[in-house]
């Protein structure tokens, strides 16, 4: 296995702006993605859905520490889908609605921390015995279909850790891994969105907005999807109103994680900058965790945050399984 950053990755993902640079080894970044989104989730979690102001009123030089008492509690619902993800992936090298759906199951009834709404609906549904083919299309109907929650888009990394040089794979696999809970396509769409960035990343690049928005185009994306991808480009994050209306919702989520493309010159401070920001911080954070994480390596991640993740070893194992996968696929080829 080597421990390099792939200097000539294979054409047909999204475009990279200067080219593959010299920086952390290609393990580093696996396991800064799945540790990032980790501890951009924990850190997330003290100050979720507060506004901007009640964050800076509170916490004035942002949120610098995870709660101690992390280490006692059940993982966050988006890490731990995150790692049902990978583990689903693991055992069967694809996403099936079916293995999915009984993974999801098998956490509600015994964990479910942190779990949102729509997820719920769903998990409920197939408890009730209901096909998982079905429950995620029955939920979106029931809701007029509108719901649009960023429940796939927080676990979506591992899919990009499995397939970050295909591209017409890693696209089917993302929306399978989003559609067994989230119907509406723009939740699949999203999640490619941030999938396209991480697997560029893996791959020692850093992935321009303007070519994940023309990648989105050419699986025919909504307009609606297009358009909140197209305007994130050179915006602050105030301009995003992560704490407006709309909280929770998939494209805010897929917003910060393309943010931190054109502002990732510090893993911690960009961090803390989009959970001050408000809104669904934990998700929020768990987004723009995995982003970074890919881009700068678990080595950035202060190792203050990295100790208070509960299980971070598994993490980390996790992460290397996906790492030789993807990488004895590549030699394969």
């Amino acid at each position: 296995m080597r421990d390099m950053v792939e200097r000539d990755p294979e054409p047909g993902g999204a475009a990279a702006e200067g080219g593959a640079a010299e920086g952390p080894t290609l393990r580093d970044r696996y396991r800064g993605t799945l540790l990032g989104l980790a501890v951009g989730n924990e850190l997330g979690l003290p100050v979720e859905f507060l506004s901007a102001a009640e964050i800076r009123r509170l916490h004035p030089r942002g949120i610098r520490d995870i709660d101690p008492g992390e280490m006692n509690l059940p993982w966050d619902d988006d890490l731990a889908q995150a790692v049902i993800l990978a583990e689903a992936i693991l055992k069967n090298d694809t996403l099936g609605h079916e293995d999915l759906a009984a993974r999801l199951l098998d956490w509600f009834e015994s964990n479910g921390r942190g779990m949102g709404a729509q997820t719920r609906a769903v998990l409920q549904a197939l408890k009730r015995g209901m096909l998982p083919s079905e429950a995620a299309k029955h939920v979106w109907e029931r809701h007029g279909g509108t719901p649009a929650g960023n429940g796939a888009v927080m676990r979506c990394p591992p899919v990009a850790m499995r397939w970050p040089r295909d591209t017409a794979r890693l696209y089917r696999e993302t929306e399978a891994s989003a559609r067994v809970t989230h119907h509406d396509p723009r939740c699949a769409w999203s999640a490619f969105a941030i999938n396209l960035a991480v697997a560029e990343a893996l791959n020692g690049r850093v992935a321009s907005i303007a070519a994940i928005g023309e990648a989105l185009d050419r699986i025919e994306a909504g307009p609606h999807t297009l358009q909140a991808v197209r305007i994130v480009s050179g915006r602050g994050l105030e301009r995003l109103q992560l704490d407006g209306t709309d909280i929770g919702f998939t494209l805010k989520a897929m917003q910060v994680g393309l943010w931190c493309l054109e502002h990732a010159e510090s893993f911690e401070e960009s961090l803390i900058a989009v959970i001050q920001a408000g809104g669904d911080t934990d998700t929020n954070g768990a987004v723009a965790g995995a982003v970074l994480g890919a881009i700068h390596g678990a080595g950035a991640i202060p190792e203050r945050w990295i100790a208070g993740v509960p299980r971070a070893e598994r993490l980390i194992e996790l992460a290397d399984r996906l790492l030789e996968r993807a990488e004895g696929e590549a030699k394969a080829g």
